[in-house]
């Protein structure tokens, strides 16, 4: 498929993104907020309306998912993209992905390995230590030069787009490689999940926890 749909194609995927987290937000916001406040009140008919509610939310965003897989396989069935490039819409529990992956490295590299969650099988990602090391200062400036609340993946992609398909043998999903490297900073406490949303990440060590961190491995 031409390349000249790039744009596209990743702002479907990232329209997928808005969908999902908003209505995990709304979900949560209505749980966590709304119910206890109305409770309080003893509003029983709209805790009862509110629930019902709720349900067809969580309908709607079923409905969302399944038309994000069929994207997801339609890409891959023209070769477009690796499956493997959208693991992380898939990811459920970002804790969980990261006590399946382990990491190492290896002759210049960092072995990246995350086993599937019935144990089938394994996927490993090997990334020059270069690349691996820029990607995550690309992270840590985010936060300390930016100022950025939190960083999603495909924000990482985007700004090292060029180097990885230059460096790498990533060309189709640099986006692969930007999440196999978030989920080792997961694993390392580096960053951790925004509350509430799937795929942004905020800083949880300093940046001079980062450097040496980096020395030490690197």
């Amino acid at each position: 498929m031409n390349k000249e749909f790039d744009k596209e194609i990743e702002d479907i995927r990232t329209a997928f993104e808005i969908l999902e987290d908003g209505f995990n937000n709304l979900e949560s916001k209505i749980m966590q907020e709304y119910i206890p406040e109305i409770s309080k009140k003893g509003q029983i008919d709209e805790i009862g309306n509110t629930t019902d509610f709720l349900k067809r939310i969580e309908d709607n965003r079923n409905s969302v998912l399944k038309v994000q897989k069929n994207y997801i396989e339609l890409l891959s069935m023209n070769n477009y993209i690796e499956e493997e490039a959208y693991e992380e819409e898939n990811d459920k529990d970002i804790l969980d992905v990261a006590d399946r992956t382990a990491w190492s490295k290896e002759n210049g590299n960092i072995r990246i390995t995350t086993t599937r969650p019935d144990n089938s099988s394994s996927y490993p990602n090997i990334i020059p230590v270069a690349i691996f090391t820029e990607i995550v200062k690309t992270i840590s400036d985010q936060f300390t030069r930016y100022n950025k609340e939190f960083i999603k993946t495909s924000t990482i992609s985007s700004l090292m787009n060029d180097k990885i398909i230059k460096e790498t043998n990533y060309k189709k999903s640099p986006n692969i490689l930007v999440y196999s490297v978030i989920k080792v900073l997961i694993k390392e406490g580096i960053l951790e999940n925004k509350q509430d949303f799937k795929r942004m990440y905020v800083l949880n060590k300093k940046p001079e926890y980062i450097d040496d961190w980096l020395k030490r491995i690197c």
